[in-house]
């Protein structure tokens, strides 16, 4: 009974651990594709409008490139998060492996 116990919490905590890893890897392409999306722009914005329309082109391209910055910073916030949680679900699970051993 306790090993069938052990077992599915071993199997539900594997779960959990696998949809974190997969969050970890999307956001890491997400940081990558954002990066990506902010050198492109930047090569736009070393070329030379003349007319109206390309600087008013050239300033939307500024304020996306300002808004990409915002979100990789928060795509950065969210890994540094993700990594804390994983740390700290770590440790609570040793603590109740250890815990249930003691038992």
């Amino acid at each position: 009974m306790m090993v069938d116990k052990f077992s599915r919490m071993r199997s539900k905590e594997m779960m959990f651990q696998a949809t974190l890893l997969t969050v970890a890897s999307q956001l890491d392409d997400a940081q990558k594709t954002t990066k990506f999306a902010i050198a492109q722009l930047g090569s736009i914005r070393a070329l030379t409008w003349n007319s109206k329309a390309g600087k008013a082109f050239l300033d939307n391209v500024e304020e996306l490139s300002q808004r990409l910055e915002m979100l990789n910073g928060e795509l950065n916030n969210a890994e540094e998060y993700l990594g804390v949680a994983m740390r700290e679900i770590q440790n609570l699970e040793a603590q109740i492996m250890n815990q249930r051993l003691a038992s």
